[in-house]
């Protein structure tokens, strides 16, 4: 197999903004739909509570569980924190593939790589620009015919 990479840190940063996001929406709607007494402050501080566990915990935890590795006429996409699952394409059986990616994303220089086969479509998040548009092309367009 070839060298294994893992997405960016980058990523679980990106992952970490958008749980502390949901935290402060669901404190702002605490406020906003403001049921009177304990059973607001309730509800907010136990959304918050969790929210930021999610931030802290599971964010780097499934995030960094992502690796990749590109060898030959295939790539080996592994992804999962309790269960590990394993996706290996060959080059063959990509028909194409494209770049996104969020303007948070591409200001931190990060991107998904998405490789549409004949079974479906199949998402690499979080990997660094470079990386994604040298994957683009090794496995997309016309390196793949």
């Amino acid at each position: 197999m070839g060298i294994k990479q893992k997405c960016s840190r980058k990523y679980t940063m990106l992952m970490r903004i958008y749980i502390f996001m949901l935290a402060f929406i669901v404190l702002c709607a605490a406020v906003i739909f403001g049921v009177e007494g304990i059973r607001s402050g309730a509800f907010a501080a136990g959304g918050v509570c969790v929210l930021l566990c999610a931030a802290a915990i599971a964010a780097p935890v499934s995030s960094g569980r992502i690796t990749y590795a590109r060898t030959g006429g295939c790539i080996s996409i592994e992804r999962g924190v309790l269960v590990r699952r394993r996706l290996i394409i060959n080059r063959s059986d990509i028909r194409y593939s494209e770049i996104s990616g969020s303007p948070m994303e591409r200001r931190l220089g990060i991107c998904t790589v998405t490789f549409f086969t004949g079974g479906g479509a199949v998402k690499l998040r979080g990997i660094n620009s470079d990386d994604g548009r040298r994957l683009n092309y090794l496995f997309g367009g016309e390196a793949a015919d």
